[in-house]
Formats: C-alpha cells, sequence, structure tokens
C-alpha cells in the first residue's frame, strides 16, 4: 500500500531539505485551515479530525527526516507493477515506521481498532480467512484469535518489509498466522478457499483498474457462501471549496459497490464504521439459480 521509489531515499542534503520544506509548507496550510476551522466552526465539512489526522502524519514525517530516519527506508513507495506490467497499486515499505505511525494515530490502540473493524466480518471459530494488504499483520493475528485454533488465518502484502515483520509479530504472540508476499490482484491462492476475504484501509492504494482485478480475484477465492468486507476512507459527503489535502485517500464506495456486482457479488451491508470517515461493504458470491439461495450474514 504505500509514496515515493523504493530507493529514492533522503539521502542527499538538497533532497533533504526540499522534503522538509514541502512537509513544512503542508504543515502551515493545515495550521491556517486549523484556524478558519476554530473561528468558524462547521464551515469545513472535511471536519477537524481531518487535518488532526494529516497533521500528526506531517510531522511524524518531519521529524523523521530530520532525524535521518528515512536514510536508508523509505516508508512509501512508489506506484509498483508486477512482472507483466501490470500496475500493483501504491507498495508501502518501512514496516517499523509503519507500526509507529499506526501507535501513534490510534493513540497505543491499534489493535482494539482493527478488532472493532473485524466484528463487520461476523468472524466464526473455524472459518478459514484472507486479510488482503495486511501490512505488518495486526489485523490478521486479531482474527486468528477470533476463529481459534480449529480455524486458518492468511495474510497477504504486496511489500515484502511488510510480510517480514508480519511473521515476526505473529511468532512473538505464538499464534499460527500464514503470511504470504503477493499482489491483490493476482492472489496466489486456490479456487473456493477461504470462507472470508478482508481487505481494509487498501483500496485507496489500488488504481481502478486493479480494483476491479482484486474484485474478480476475491470472488473467484472465496466460498459459495463466503463473505467480503472491504473498509476504506469514503468520500465527503460535500465537497470542499478549499484544496483537498489527501485526494487518494478517499474512495467512492458508491462505484466500488457497483465494481463488486459486476465481479459476481451481492451487497449484503454497507455503511459508516464508526470512525469518522471510513465506510465499509459486506458482500457474498451472488448465485445463479441453479445454485439456489444465498444464506444471509
Amino acid at each position: 500500500m504505500h509514496g515515493f521509489g523504493r530507493n529514492a531515499g533522503v539521502g542527499s542534503p538538497s533532497r533533504r531539505s526540499l522534503i522538509i520544506m514541502v512537509v513544512a509548507a503542508k504543515l502551515s496550510l493545515i495550521a491556517g485551515l486549523m484556524t478558519l476551522l476554530w473561528l468558524g466552526a462547521g464551515y469545513l465539512s472535511a471536519g477537524a479530525s481531518v487535518f488532526v489526522f494529516h497533521g500528526v502524519v506531517l510531522t511524524a514525517l518531519l521529524a523523521l527526516v530530520i532525524w535521518g530516519r528515512g536514510r536508508r527506508q523509505s516508508l512509501v513507495g512508489g506506484r509498483s507493477d508486477d512482472e507483466h506490467g501490470n500496475a500493483i497499486g501504491i507498495v508501502l515499505h518501512g514496516a517499523a515506521t509503519y507500526d509507529l505511525l499506526a501507535r501513534m494515530l490510534t493513540l497505543g490502540r491499534e489493535g482494539r481498532f482493527r478488532t472493532s473493524m473485524l466484528r463487520l466480518a461476523g468472524l466464526r471459530p473455524g472459518e478459514i480467512v484472507l486479510d488482503v494488504a495486511c501490512g505488518t499483520g495486526t489485523l490478521a493475528i486479531a482474527a486468528k484469535r477470533q476463529v481459534g485454533p480449529t480455524g486458518r488465518v492468511t495474510g497477504l502484502d504486496a511489500s515484502a518489509e511488510m510480510v517480514a515483520r508480519a511473521k515476526a509479530k505473529a511468532q512473538r504472540v505464538q499464534l499460527d498466522v500464514t503470511f504470504v508476499h503477493g499482489a491483490a490482484q493476482t492472489l496466489p491462492f486456490d479456487d473456493a478457499r477461504f470462507d472470508v476475504v478482508t481487505g481494509t484501509l487498501m483500496l485507496h492504494h489500488l488504481p481502478k483498474r486493479a480494483r476491479a482485478a482484486f474484485a474478480r480475484e476475491a470472488r473467484r477465492v472465496l466460498r459459495p457462501e463466503g463473505r467480503l468486507l472491504l473498509i476504506d476512507f469514503g468520500k465527503p459527503a460535500r465537497r470542499s471549496r478549499l484544496p483537498t489535502l489527501h485526494r487518494h485517500g478517499h474512495v467512492d464506495m458508491q462505484a466500488i459497490g457497483a465494481l463488486l456486482t459486476e465481479a459476481g457479488f451481492e451487497i449484503v451491508a454497507s455503511g459508516d464504521v464508526g470512525t469518522k470517515g471510513l465506510r465499509y461493504i459486506r458482500a457474498m458470491p451472488a448465485h445463479t439459480d441453479d445454485e439456489g439461495p444465498s444464506c444471509g450474514t
């Protein structure tokens, strides 16, 4: 999931200075917008939490640049392609930094945050789960705790660094979770293998064509009565007249629903997750007349 080319670090003084200036300018813009919000509450449809979110992220990134933490490894990788030249999407690197930022943004409650999202999947003991774009494995580990010793969980991510850290985290808590390096558009699994497929905060890193490929792959690897849960930042109800701070971070979930329908899914439920800006879609494979009726979730 995830900004600059993998080898485009911040080692040179000129590049480091440029990054500092750009981030400082963006922080100044956020400060100005927050001032407007404070003086005219309700004027900005995005809400204060959006600016606080970006302020924390950018402050952390600026600190990492100043401290030289990003010299060898960049958190955000550029758009990547597979061996056939197909776009994979934005791939995040720097797994340790990713975990640090996740802890900061969730005030140390990332595990609880991921567990609350999993409630929408309705996991049951013994189920087989695939978490696509699993990052460092926090949600996959939480899923394993819910499906229990008779269930199985696999996490997949396009970043080898994320997969390695996820494996280490699972070993540390002594849970049997499988982590695989791969792309959402070409899932390396057999047909009808999983009861549940999840994809959280990953759609906004995929190009539109890649989203369609992922939907088809999710349909392929799900069992006939399986469930798909997608969670991401939905588009604001009203477009602000001010410049967008993080345009790629918003997903038109209605368009995602239409895409899933085209891929052979039936939308079961959708709505707000409960955390500002996050929306979910839960779907299951649609059944033809000769396959019989589908079961509810």
